[in-house]
């Protein structure tokens, strides 16, 4: 690969990490609406969705699908959640999520959320495990 080539591809890859994990750390005023899933009969899961909506899905997309607007220009693109455990870096189970989201994938576009803190973690790790199994 040329060298103008790698600087595109780094160039786009820092402008996804720039509109995806430099936003305001500080709860928005008004959080997405959550519409009614099967996560609405589990407080966890209701607040993990809408910590979701507000951090993951703009890679991940909406339902976990690793379509999200910001999928195209990340390389390795985003964790299909409903892929094989085998293929998930951590596991998909919530221990696994949770390593993921307080650590981050070194050498990916994966960044850590430390930032959310550890209850909030555990609920957007079961969260995200719901969506795997879901």
């Amino acid at each position: 690969m040329n060298s103008k080539k790698v600087l595109v591809s780094l160039l786009a890859v820092s402008f996804a990490f720039v509109m995806v994990a430099c936003g305001d750390s500080k709860p928005k005023e008004e959080a997405p609406a959550v519409q009614e899933s099967s996560a609405s009969a589990d407080p966890d899961l209701v607040k993990g969705e809408e910590l979701y909506l507000q951090n993951c899905s703009s890679c991940h997309g909406e339902k976990g699908a690793g379509d999200g607007a910001a999928a195209a220009a990340l390389n390795p693109k985003p964790r299909n959640y409903k892929s094989p455990a085998s293929e998930w870096k951590n596991g998909n189970t919530i221990a696994g999520i949770t390593k993921t989201l307080k650590e981050g994938i070194k050498g990916s576009p994966m960044v850590a959320y430390g930032h959310l803190g550890d209850d909030n973690i555990k609920i957007l790790a079961k969260y995200v495990e719901h969506l795997s199994k879901n």
